[in-house]
């Protein structure tokens, strides 16, 4: 019988490390459906106007380095941010096939995000959960708890790994 369980990720406070286990289940996931993806067809759109998988990959990592980095640690972006290779993926569907990243690239730069996540999750607990995070957007200021922070992380996640599968058959990649 196979049994699955979610259960809090080590060394968190229980309630965080369930969202941080929530967040690991979806990127087990995603790793399995992107980690074969030749490296031709990576930076590949499906058809004109979609974005490639390594470009919804990256953008993974982008959003949550976002959230976690600069809305809950505070982070002010700089032009060495800018430079990263996931920053702003989606603007330029090219990117990923002109720079010539792979599925193991793409994957591996999410993992340095998620490493990154986990160190700032290790500095909170279950108490943290509640506390309103303000953060000033260009167009006008936003208010979030990290539980919605956490919940939308996996949310996004979740939302572009089924968008990368529906792709993936698409050019009969599954």
């Amino acid at each position: 019988m196979r049994q699955r369980v979610l259960t809090p990720h080590p060394g968190l406070s229980p309630n965080i490390g369930y969202y941080l286990s929530g967040m690991e289940e979806v990127r087990s996931q995603l790793v399995a459906a992107v980690k074969d993806i030749p490296d031709n067809t990576i930076g590949k759109p499906a058809f004109l106007g979609a974005h490639s998988i390594g470009g919804l990959v990256l953008h993974i990592g982008e959003a949550e380095w976002f959230w976690m980095q600069m809305v809950v640690s505070g982070h002010k972006l700089t032009d060495e941010d800018k430079k990263a290779p996931y920053w702003d993926i989606l603007d330029d569907v090219d990117a990923v096939a002109r720079n010539g990243y792979t599925a193991a690239f793409c994957l591996q730069e999410a993992e340095k995000i998620r490493n990154q996540t986990r160190d700032v999750l290790f500095s909170y607990s279950d108490k943290d959960l509640e506390r309103v995070i303000h953060f000033e957007r260009p167009d006008k200021p936003t208010e979030h708890n990290l539980r919605w922070i956490l919940h939308h992380l996996i949310d996004h996640e979740a939302q572009h790994k089924g968008q990368i599968l529906m792709l993936k058959r698409l050019m009969a990649l599954s």
